[in-house]
């Protein structure tokens, strides 16, 4: 991330481990010193426009006084601040961009979208339009998104990797673990309901 930028999008079944590959990368990004920006796409929220951006950038705000004039007008009349309509997309994008470059020349920079199928649209455009150009900043952008859903953001041609459920082996290990009472009848019948799937392993023996 020095010397490149990069997006990625992790896909998934729920309960395949994507949340906690996300919660781990920042974790270990802020241990490096980077700056972490997160957003989640909230179903309830779908129908806000740039909800899932407001969400991201709130804590640089104060960053955009760094910005021209004309782009903290397009971030403000997004965001509802001001009493204009909101700009086209592409002013925005460029505005949310610039802002995050800002950030990112004092430190690397890590942005993490969660559940990107329940992104509003708008939001969905800009950080499309955002992961397009930061090759040449120290930026990371990494999102998550849920098997079967369409996403602008989880389709628009980004670099992707599938995860899929723990081997037999391990899915056995961790089902010990969680829940080493179980019968070797009911053991069995976990292990090939579950199909791999970690969150699957530690709640169905509870049931």
């Amino acid at each position: 991330v020095a010397t490149r930028g990069q997006a990625f999008v992790l896909r998934g079944e729920p309960g395949i481990g994507k949340s906690r590959l996300l919660s781990d990368t920042a974790r270990t990004a802020r241990e490096r010193g980077m700056s972490v920006l997160t957003t989640s796409g909230v179903q309830s929220e779908a129908h806000l426009p740039f909800a899932g951006l407001h969400q991201l950038l709130r804590p640089v705000r104060g960053r955009a006084a760094e910005l021209s004039a004309v782009q903290r007008a397009a971030l403000d009349a997004a965001f509802g601040l001001t009493h204009e309509v909101a700009h086209e997309h592409f002013r925005i994008a460029m505005a949310a961009l610039d802002l995050v470059a800002e950030v990112a020349g004092d430190a690397p920079v890590l942005l993490v979208v969660e559940d990107a199928q329940w992104l509003d649209r708008p939001t969905s455009d800009v950080l499309a339009f955002v992961a397009r150009r930061i090759e040449s900043d120290p930026i990371v952008l990494l999102v998550a998104t849920r098997d079967g859903y369409a996403s602008a953001l989880g389709d628009a041609g980004l670099p992707e990797h599938r995860l899929s459920g723990l081997d037999d082996a391990t899915a056995g290990a961790l089902l010990d673990v969680s829940a080493p009472q179980l019968s070797l009848a009911a053991r069995t019948r976990v292990l090939r309901e579950a199909a791999g799937n970690p969150l699957a392993l530690i709640e169905l023996p509870a049931m």
